[in-house]
């Protein structure tokens, strides 16, 4: 069998992974298996915790991948009927980790009620219900802060998805703080 060689990339070329994606000379866009994914799940909530306990209580296998934000764990199982993941990004400086349904269902707040009876946790380890992309009036929150929101300022840019993403969250603080 005649060998193929297949030249290396050309120099001026940026990791396919590397934003600003499609700015660059490289004509390939790497996407993970968890973009591809995510964004046909619906996020039900947000856990003050990472990934790992949770795991480790349902002795689950967690998975690394990555995204156009940053590294994250993500675990994928199901349970009473319910087919769950669960992600946290090592970058999020509030420490959150996201619990989103595989499938849309119209009864996401059993389903995490579900989740926190056989993990064997309780509400407070919810930093909020529903998706943190919501309108802040249409969903419920029972944040308990990761630290204060002066300590996590100078992590993140203004215009980074972390911080726009906290933002998001100080205004459910908010609305329900009042």
């Amino acid at each position: 069998m005649t060998e193929i060689e297949v030249p290396g990339p050309e120099l001026d070329w940026q990791p396919a992974t590397q934003a600003p994606y499609y700015s660059g000379k490289n004509p390939a866009y790497q996407y993970s298996a968890w973009e591809h994914s995510a964004h046909l799940f619906q996020m039900i909530g947000g856990l003050a915790l990472p990934v790992q306990p949770v795991a480790q209580r349902l002795r689950l296998h967690v998975e690394r991948s990555w995204d156009g934000l940053d590294e994250l764990d993500a675990v994928l199982f199901e349970l009473k009927g319910f087919s769950f993941a669960i992600s946290k990004h090592d970058g999020n400086p509030l420490g959150i980790a996201y619990v989103w349904l595989t499938q849309l269902h119209e009864q996401a707040d059993k389903a995490l009620d579900t989740l926190l009876e056989v993990v064997g946790i309780g509400e407070n380890a919810v930093a909020f219900r529903g998706d943190a992309h919501e309108d802040p009036a249409e969903r419920t929150t029972t944040a308990k802060e990761a630290g204060t929101r002066d300590e996590l300022t100078d992590i993140t840019s203004p215009t980074s998805p972390w911080a726009k993403f906290r933002r998001a969250i100080d205004r459910t603080q908010s609305a329900f703080d009042s």
